[in-house]
């Protein structure tokens, strides 16, 4: 219990500081124009909210799947298939929906967050599912 709740606070001290700073900052003006996010003031609790209820998720599923080989290749690959399938409902799922005013930079930019993302969760999986 003690290393899915590590895992879970590593999934949000990881998510929450990069999914604020990749889409209100670095990233903002992108969002705009692609024409999908227009809530003026995002509800940043609720953006918290999902990541709360995502890292326990996570962090529990992982050590059931957690092959034998090295920590750290069996936390990439099990975070990279997780986050292609966050990204399956969030990224493509969306795309399909919504008039995305420029679709290979919407593609570009939500792979390349989802990949750092969940790369960077692996790092910390493997640091606490040892």
């Amino acid at each position: 219990m003690k290393k899915t709740l590590l895992g879970a606070a590593g999934y949000l001290l990881v998510t929450f500081p990069l999914g604020y700073f990749w889409f209100l900052v670095l990233f903002k003006r992108s969002y705009e124009t692609f024409g999908v996010y227009n809530r003026p003031q995002p509800i940043i609790p609720l953006g918290l909210f999902s990541m709360i209820i995502q890292g326990p998720i996570l962090a529990h599923l992982y050590p059931r799947w957690r092959g034998d080989g090295p920590r750290l290749s069996s936390a990439l690959q099990f975070c990279l298939l997780m986050g292609l399938f966050f990204a399956s409902g969030t990224v493509i799922a969306l795309a399909a929906k919504a008039q995305i005013a420029d679709l290979p930079l919407w593609f570009g930019i939500n792979f390349a967050f989802t990949l750092i993302q969940f790369t960077l969760t692996a790092v910390v999986f493997a640091a606490v599912f040892d």
